[in-house]
């Protein structure tokens, strides 16, 4: 990645209290789920998919 993403990334995951690694996990879920690549989680669910698969 480049110099600008890298430090983007740790910004927004100190900012949140999460590391490097755990806040580039959160980023990719969540694209792949707004981009119909993963069910969208239910936040009340560990795990469990919400809504129409």
């Amino acid at each position: 990645m480049g110099n600008d993403i890298e430090e983007a990334v740790r910004s927004v995951a100190q900012e949140l209290g999460y590391s490097r690694e755990e806040m580039l996990r959160v980023i990719v879920r969540e694209w792949l789920e707004q981009n119909a690549y993963l069910p969208v989680l239910d936040q009340n669910d560990e795990g469990e998919a919400g809504g129409n698969p």
